[in-house]
């Protein structure tokens, strides 16, 4: 047997430690002294649980990527087929147009906001009634398309809306086809044929001059395969097996770097595969619930998601995401905490997630302005002494032996100090005001925004308030964190996405939030915020939440229930977000626990 160094060139190298682990160490290895062991730092396949879809399906169509995904039509069981969208955003699905005709087992390509379906069975369903029907999806609504020249289904689609691919498929009971054609936006024209004519393939991927599919069946008799063909603009060819041949499966990727995952063997399986544009290698990833008759999208081989399908005996709703990475990833997560003792919202936050203050607000039921503080040990609330004033509409920060409560309705210009038992009376604001927003620290702390006086800053030195430069686009009902002299202002009235950055001199205006929302919570940092629920439109609230890495604002797990009017506290990992009005509950509290990547060394063994 030839050793290491015979192979690579170098010994293995002896440390009394593991290294500090990163990138650069991937593929190499190394014998720990101290433990005896030989390890190595490799990437590997996994699989963890996502939201679940809203439809119970089957055969659904997918496009787009990880974090920009869209599925549509399906059977869910019964008849009609489904015309139903659903689109995700790298944590959530949500409600799209729905598709003007029925699609089940169709092809689809291209992305979240520039998809195409095409083909499959329509209405009233199987046993005879292909469609030729093809739309196109502009991230809100389908628009008819010219139809296919074939009329098939359990085919599979490569490409864009403009430059689209959508081969093999069951023209009839029996007469298997590997007819191959392409669209260019305006018009469908007939491609060289597949060497192997199957159905209910992989769902294809790449762009439409260079495809690659694999997996299928024909019948009867039946045979399922698990041959490769790539297309490169004016021909097939055949690549190598998986290997374990399978139909009704999803994949994702290009030619040189593919995934395919679950599908029908039978019986259903959940074993994954990936290709390196040579050969087919199983990972050590299965998913969790093995399904068949779904589609997944995926912008490469290193992260796809998948969705719905077919476990052997009932159509399922679950979602699972692919990763390979030499990291171990750990999802954002919101989790259930202990209620408020007094329901309600508009109040004012300080703290951490294991030792947060909330204090004033306006109780639900009963809608009365409240003066109680309550204090949060990570588990549970109990109620301390309360405020001087009750207020409504205020602002927040600081920790919890040491906040600041000021402003709050009606235009109240009056601070109180927290020392951790006791309120007492603090500067008075130069400008009274309601619905704004603060970062900080009892003796450093920032209010900036708010009714009256909407891009008015102002700085707390732990006796006055001492005026600021103005934000460059006032608002009320926003959301900040951060310290004196790096805090973020985002959000507000009218459900603006503008968020911007203070130096303790002058802001900013930053990279916008993804979505406008008013009245949401908010922790954090100028480099790691985290700003969550609110309103981003007319009276109703939301679970959704956006993270700040100090550049740009990104989609983040959602919260258990849509809420509005609460307040926050903590850090983008580490978050606590609590209280609602006009929402119930509004004495819940909800934890944040933000995403890791941990590298991890593998121990290798021998035999």
């Amino acid at each position: 047997m030839a050793t290491y160094e015979e192979i690579h060139g170098k010994r293995v190298e002896v440390l009394d430690s593991d290294p500090t682990l990163n990138t650069s160490y991937e593929g190499q290895v190394w014998y720990n002294s101290n433990t005896g062991t030989l390890k190595s730092l490799v990437s590997f396949g996994s699989w963890n649980s996502e939201a679940n879809c809203s439809t119970t399906t089957r055969g659904r169509a997918c496009a787009g990527t990880l974090t920009a995904a869209l599925w549509n039509g399906g059977f869910p069981g019964s008849f009609p087929i489904s015309q139903v969208t659903e689109e995700f955003n790298g944590f959530s699905f949500s409600a799209g147009g729905s598709s003007g005709s029925a699609h089940y087992v169709a092809g689809a390509t291209g992305t979240e906001t520039a998809a195409i379906i095409c083909s499959g069975y329509d209405n009233p369903g199987p046993p005879g009634n292909r469609t030729a029907d093809t739309e196109t999806y502009n991230g809100s609504s389908w628009t008819q398309a010219p139809d296919v020249n074939t009329k098939r289904y359990g085919i599979s689609a490569s490409g864009s809306t403009t430059a689209a691919l959508i081969y093999g498929g069951n023209k009839a009971p029996g007469n298997f086809t590997g007819d191959t054609e392409a669209f260019d936006g305006s018009s469908w024209s007939e491609q060289p044929d597949m060497g192997t004519a199957r159905y209910t393939f992989s769902n294809g991927t790449g762009p439409s001059t260079a495809a690659i599919v694999t997996g299928g069946l024909s019948s009867p008799p039946t045979v399922r395969y698990g041959n490769t063909e790539s297309y490169d603009g004016s021909s097939w060819s055949e690549g190598p097996d998986l290997n374990t041949a399978r139909n009704n499966a999803a994949g994702w990727g290009s030619q040189t770097a593919m995934v395919v995952a679950g599908g029908d063997t039978p019986p259903a399986t959940g074993a994954t595969e990936s290709f390196d544009g040579t050969s087919w290698s199983t990972e050590s990833g299965t998913m969790a619930t093995a399904r068949n008759t779904f589609a997944g999208g995926g912008s490469s081989s290193s992260e796809g998601i998948i969705s719905g399908g077919y476990n052997g005996s009932a159509n399922i709703n679950s979602s699972e995401r692919f990763n390979k990475s030499i990291n171990t990833l750990t999802r954002a997560v919101w989790a259930s905490g202990g209620n408020l003792n007094t329901a309600r919202g508009i109040l004012g936050g300080a703290g951490t997630q294991t030792a947060g203050l909330g204090f004033g607000g306006y109780t639900l039921p009963g809608n009365a302005t409240s003066n109680a503080t309550e204090k949060y040990d990570g588990s549970s609330w109990t109620s301390v002494n309360n405020m001087g004033t009750g207020r409504r509409n205020l602002g927040g920060l600081g920790t919890q032996t040491a906040a600041l409560a000021f402003g709050g309705n009606p235009a109240l210009d009056t601070t109180e100090e927290y020392d951790g038992t006791n309120w007492t009376a603090g500067g008075a604001l130069n400008t009274g005001r309601k619905n704004l927003a603060g970062a900080g620290t009892q003796t450093a702390g920032v209010a900036f925004g708010g009714s009256a006086d909407p891009d008015a800053t102002e700085k707390y030195n732990g006796t006055a308030w001492t005026a600021g430069n103005n934000m460059n686009t006032g608002r009320d009902t926003l959301t900040g964190f951060g310290t004196q002299t790096a805090a973020i202002g985002a959000g507000g009235s009218p459900y603006t996405t503008a968020s911007e950055s203070y130096n303790g001199t002058s802001w900013t205006a930053t990279n916008s939030m993804n979505v406008g929302r008013q009245r949401a919570m908010g922790a954090g940092t100028t480099s790691s915020g985290l700003i969550a629920f609110g309103k981003t439109s007319g009276p109703t609230a939301v679970s959704t939440a956006e993270t700040w890495n100090g550049t740009s604002w990104a989609t983040t797990a959602s919260g258990a229930n849509a809420r509005a009017y609460l307040a926050g506290c903590g850090t983008a990992a580490s978050a606590l977000a609590f209280g609602s009005w006009n929402q119930t509950p509004g004495a819940q509290t909800e934890e944040f626990t933000g995403a890791t990547e941990t590298i991890t060394a593998s121990t290798l063994t021998t035999s």
